[in-house]
Formats: structure tokens, C-alpha cells, sequence
């Protein structure tokens, strides 16, 4: 398997952090690994405007995936 290694600046370490609890992993490979399938489902869901609304235990939230 590949290997690809980056630095991260504090906040995006610290988010992976909680992530690794969030999604039970242990590895910040593991993260990104899910956080990459998270961002296909959301890809290939998007309306024509590549927006995703999400639902959960609070208001949607909409998402804009386009720049």
C-alpha cells in the first residue's frame, strides 16, 4: 500500500483527534479513511447545486460542497 504523509497544523490534528472517538478508530489513517468514504457518499448524494442536507438529533444542516 502507498504511504502519504502530511503535516497538519494543531486545529486539523486536534479534529482528527476527536474524530478517532467519534468514528472508533484508533489511527489517523483510519480517520481519513472515513472521513474520504463520508465525503464520496456526500459527492455522489449532492443535489444539481452539490448540496447535501444532513439530519440528526438537531436542525439540518445544509452543505455546500462546491468552492
Amino acid at each position: 500500500m502507498p504511504v502519504t504523509s502530511f503535516e497538519m497544523d494543531e486545529r486539523t490534528l486536534s479534529a482528527v483527534r476527536e474524530l478517532q472517538g467519534v468514528f472508533g478508530v484508533k489511527t489517523n489513517a483510519a480517520v481519513l479513511r472515513k472521513a474520504i468514504g463520508l465525503a464520496m457518499a456526500a459527492a455522489t448524494k449532492a443535489t444539481p447545486e452539490h448540496t447535501v442536507t444532513i439530519s440528526g438529533k438537531d436542525e439540518p444542516l445544509t452543505i455546500s460542497l462546491a468552492t
